[in-house]
């Protein structure tokens, strides 16, 4: 009993990680960032379609790149998106 327990979350524990989703960390009008989760590939896809539907006359990608996570601890990708006729967001260097 316990070894095909074992089998079991072993196999669930698999397909999690190979599902992909994102996150999204902020949202407006004029575009917006999410992060990727789980399998890139599959996230990514998943991702652009979010970013499709907030965007019905298209978007471009203004930044992507690894960026720590929230947590502090972990890292993670992240997508930066304006939707079509949009200005991309302008960002202030405060200096320490």
């Amino acid at each position: 009993m316990q070894k095909s327990l074992g089998v079991v979350l072993a196999v669930l524990t698999l397909f999690a990680a190979g599902c992909g989703s994102y996150r999204v960390l902020s949202e407006a009008k004029t575009g917006g960032t999410v992060a990727l989760e789980g399998a890139h590939d599959r996230a990514r896809s998943k991702a652009e379609s979010y970013m499709r539907a907030q965007c019905p006359g298209g978007f471009e990608i203004v930044e992507e790149g690894d960026a720590i996570a929230s947590d502090g601890a972990s890292r993670e990708w992240r997508i930066s998106y304006v939707c079509a006729g949009a200005s991309a967001p302008r960002t202030a260097l405060i200096a320490l």
